[in-house]
């Protein structure tokens, strides 16, 4: 019979290096994996395709508008305003937790002081 003493310590040992929801590195691979492509890794976006956030007076502004651009995309922004070709794609198939993640990524990096998101604040603004 194995000793379940080894698995349960290799058990406990894989689940403490994966990065848990609520730390800087769960919104980094957020952001990475669905924003950092049009937005680029720095935050610097794209002239006339996709803005940057560094900086960004909506990520240092009330925490609903960068929820609501994660969640609907572009489609609320009035397209004869906007200086950028690019659509931005909803992210609504992301958890409330997730987008609050990566929300607080965007609003506590690049520049931006705009401060945490919960996923409460997130649940609040969907359709």
């Amino acid at each position: 019979m194995p000793d379940n003493k080894h698995f349960i310590v290799a058990a406990l040992l894989a689940a403490t290096s994966l990065p848990a929801l609520g730390d800087d590195d769960t919104g980094r691979a957020l952001y990475d994996a669905n924003c950092g492509g049009c937005h680029q890794a720095d935050g610097g976006g794209v002239p006339m395709m996709q803005p940057a956030l560094i900086g960004s007076e909506r990520a240092n502004g009330e925490k609903g508008a960068v929820i609501d651009m994660i969640l609907f995309g572009s489609e609320i922004i009035d397209p004869g305003m906007s200086d950028y070709n690019n659509e931005m794609p909803s992210f609504s198939h992301l958890s409330d937790q997730e987008i609050a993640e990566l929300a607080t990524y965007v609003r506590t990096h690049f520049d931006n002081d705009g401060g945490p998101v919960g996923p409460d604040d997130v649940r609040a603004r969907r359709r």
